[in-house]
């Protein structure tokens, strides 16, 4: 079994000016989740993390509160919960 943590790497061998090779190693990353109920947060960029690095903040996060960690459901009933109390 491959190790863990060269399970979610794609490994390519690259061809430099002087003819030497290099092992470049690609981390994919998963979808992000909630951090309360573990569902897949949509709106939230994924996947390469150079990609998602140059991206604007507008582009890869919604404008709202606590965006990029809480589900719309979780953030709703968090917002019930702060107003009641």
């Amino acid at each position: 079994m491959v190790r863990p943590s060269l399970r979610f790497a794609k490994t390519r061998l690259i061809r430099t000016p002087s003819r030497t090779r290099l092992k470049k190693i690609d981390k994919r990353t998963k979808k992000p989740h909630c951090s309360q109920c573990g569902s897949i947060l949509h709106g939230v960029a994924f996947g390469n993390r150079d990609k998602v690095r140059k991206m604007s903040r507008s582009e890869h996060l919604p404008t709202r509160l606590h965006a990029g960690y809480l589900c719309s459901r979780c953030l709703k009933s968090a917002i019930k919960a702060e107003i009641r109390s």
